[in-house]
Formats: C-alpha cells, sequence, structure tokens
C-alpha cells in the first residue's frame, strides 16, 4: 500500500501492522521533540549565557534514544507470527 497524500493522518504515523496504536513510537517522537527542542537551548546557553557544552551532549543522548525506540517498534513490526492458526493436537490412536 503506497502513500496517499489526501488519506494522510498523524495517528497513523503512530500505528502498527494491526492498525493499534504504537506506545514506542508515539514516545520516541515525543521524545526527539523534546530533544531537538533541548538541543537548540543548548546551544544558545553556549553562545551565549554559561559557555558549557553539558545540556548539548545530554540532548544529543536524549535524541539517541527517542531514535531507538522509533526504530525499535519498526523491527518489532517486522516480525510476522508463524501461522495464523493454532496447530492442533494430533490424535493418537491407543
Amino acid at each position: 500500500m503506497g502513500w496517499i497524500k489526501n488519506k494522510f493522518s498523524f495517528t497513523e504515523m503512530f500505528s502498527n501492522e494491526n492498525g493499534k496504536t504504537s506506545g514506542t513510537a508515539f514516545c520516541g517522537v515525543i521524545i526527539c521533540i523534546v530533544g531537538t527542542i533541548t538541543f537548540f537551548l543548548g546551544c544558545i546557553d553556549k553562545m551565549w549565557v554559561t559557555h558549557t557544552v553539558d545540556v548539548i551532549s545530554q540532548s544529543i543522548v536524549f535524541v539517541g534514544i527517542g531514535a531507538t525506540l522509533m526504530g525499535v517498534r519498526k523491527v518489532f513490526d517486522t516480525k510476522k507470527p508463524e501461522s495464523e492458526t493454532p496447530p492442533q493436537e494430533e490424535m493418537i490412536n491407543s
């Protein structure tokens, strides 16, 4: 299924293949947004306020955690179940 421009929705961005909302994707996006904002504030802090890079290095780690969460969702979505129906028990004739 391809991308249809007229039917784009943000809720589908966070859904897995079953149509359920993926918590790891949602948390990953929120963590990346917060980390990016923190990175820009750290750059302002580095240039004009305290001249340290502590906030910048910590925000890079924070964005990395968010990206890892989004990647974990993709790894688990690609795993397919082995079969749709449960295995049937074999009848043993005694």
